[in-house]
C-alpha cells in the first residue's frame, strides 16, 4: 500500500463514505502533474492524502 497526496478542485465532505464514488475523481490531479499554471488557474485546490492498494483507493488519511 502507497499513500499518495491527489488534489481536486472539488471539495468532498463526505469522500470517507464513499470513496470510489466521490466527486474528486473527476477533476483531479496527482501531485506530478501540478504545474505553475494549473496552480494559477486553480488557487484553492483540496489536498487529498489517500492510502491506495494498487491503483484502488483504499482509506482517506487528511484533507487539506
Amino acid at each position: 500500500m502507497t499513500e499518495e497526496k491527489v488534489y481536486s478542485t472539488v471539495k468532498d465532505e463526505n469522500i470517507r463514505k464513499n470513496l470510489n464514488g466521490s466527486p474528486i475523481w473527476k477533476n483531479c490531479l496527482h501531485s506530478d502533474d501540478l504545474t505553475s499554471e494549473i496552480k494559477k488557474k486553480y488557487p484553492n485546490l483540496i489536498e487529498y492524502s489517500i492510502k491506495f492498494d494498487g491503483l484502488k483507493p483504499v482509506q482517506v488519511l487528511k484533507i487539506k
